[in-house]
């Protein structure tokens, strides 16, 4: 199982996570096949940078993951993520 984790950033400006819901959300719903949800971080006290909002993309491999990023849907996601790297953190897990 291959997972792509994006946390987003604990922010005063709540704008963000509304573009989150509206640019994100959508892009990886099509690139799952089915609805992601976007989870409330309710507690990370040991970590300096504090998420307000997390969500993950789940595949199969490495290589099915890389193919779904290859899409449009996947393109597109790929540039949002390089914008907003200054609100997100993104974790890539790979269970073998």
């Amino acid at each position: 199982m291959y997972k792509l984790l994006i946390f987003v950033h604990k922010s005063k400006e709540s704008g963000f996570i509304n573009f989150f819901r509206n640019s994100f959300l959508p892009l990886l719903n099509e690139i799952q096949g089915n609805e992601i949800k976007l989870a409330e971080v309710e507690s990370n006290l040991l970590l300096e940078q504090k998420y307000s909002h997390f969500c993950e993309l789940t595949v199969n491999s490495k290589d099915e993951m890389d193919n779904k990023l290859n899409s449009s849907a996947g393109r597109s996601l790929s540039k949002l993520l390089m914008e907003s790297h200054q609100h997100i953190t993104v974790i890539t897990v790979n269970y073998k």
